[in-house]
């Protein structure tokens, strides 16, 4: 059902999309000057609006993508830490249970059972 609800919308659009870019083939100079609109001081070279839609599309999916980088930070940070907590308890326990070993061996009497690590 998704699939086809997929189909449905997105089909149709893609061929809007590409027959408005297709169809827009003239140059356009992008204008960044709103006070002198017959000569800018600040504009582009003129270039097909193709270009500069998928510019765009482009830069914004460039900034979605920093921003939600950016924002991942803090957690990638505390997963850091806890694995570095996590590879200490390991490497303590192991150290633990090396000691509880060689007591035991060193002892030779009743021998308690061991709890079972997971060194996965």
């Amino acid at each position: 059902m998704k699939k086809w609800l997929f189909r449905l919308l997105w089909i149709p659009a893609l061929v809007v999309m590409v027959t408005f870019l297709v169809a827009n083939r003239q140059p356009v100079p992008i204008s960044f000057d709103p006070f002198r609109p017959d000569n800018p001081a600040l504009s582009t070279p003129g270039l097909p609006l193709w270009f500069w839609l998928m510019a765009m599309l482009f830069l914004g999916l460039g900034a979605g993508a920093a921003g939600m980088w950016l924002s991942a930070r803090p957690k990638r940070q505390r997963a850091r830490a806890e694995h570095r907590e996590l590879k200490t308890l390991r490497k303590e326990l192991k150290d633990t249970q090396a000691k509880l070993r060689a007591a035991e061996t060193a002892v030779g009497g009743v021998q308690p059972p061991l709890l079972e690590s997971n060194d996965a």
